[in-house]
């Protein structure tokens, strides 16, 4: 709230809307001592995932991904009495990941196609383009390997967002089915994904 309480507070004036803190409440979410150890040479060191929000309704954890340089990069699980939904946040393969996804119904991953940022920056590159290029390589999940994520993970639907590139053909994206036999959905904004369908 405080990193953004300028945009905030101009878009409530400018636009007459609430302002956040009547729509929503803001909390820090606890990393422990072990995650806070060393964030520039093991951002997300290995870890059980630790819940940070329970009440009668859903019971939310979270725990570290691989998106260096950023930290904390989290993903999180929501448990509720209909089922499961881990979402992966922005991340590269992660063993955290897929140790929390365990007996979740869904999986929201992120997914990006090696290709597609081959394309965005092409050979030969200056060091700040290789930089941008390997940047995204290692911090994102490859459209070959989210599979057998999800497969590790035993979750029987696989949904795919945040594509890197946007504008990659759909069929392209199927590839993530490479390694997995479950159901694989490429998300689009505004889809609804019941739970009840994977029981």
């Amino acid at each position: 709230m405080r990193a953004f309480a300028t945009d905030y507070n101009d878009r409530a004036i400018d636009s007459g809307k609430p302002v956040p803190q009547e729509l929503f409440h803001a909390r820090d979410i606890p990393l422990s001592e072990q995650a806070l150890l060393d964030p520039n040479e093991s951002p997300h060191p290995r870890m059980k995932p630790f819940v940070f929000y329970e009440d009668d309704r859903v019971k939310v954890s979270a725990t570290l991904v691989a998106h260096a340089p950023v930290f904390p990069a989290l993903a999180f699980r929501f448990d509720t009495d209909d089922g499961s939904v881990v979402f992966s946040g922005d991340t590269g393969p992660s063993e955290n990941l897929i140790r929390m996804a365990r007996g979740a119904d869904i999986l929201v991953h992120e997914v990006i196609a090696p290709e597609g940022a081959a394309q965005r920056y092409p050979e030969p590159r200056s060091p700040e383009d290789e930089a941008a290029y390997q940047h995204l390589l290692t911090s994102h999940t490859s459209v070959d390997v989210v599979g057998s994520i999800a497969q590790r993970a035993g979750v029987p639907t696989l949904v795919l967002t945040h594509f890197v590139p946007a504008g990659w053909p759909l069929e392209r994206w199927r590839d993530a089915q490479k390694g997995y036999d479950g159901r694989v959905i490429v998300g689009a904004d505004l889809d609804e994904i019941g739970l009840d369908a994977n029981r």
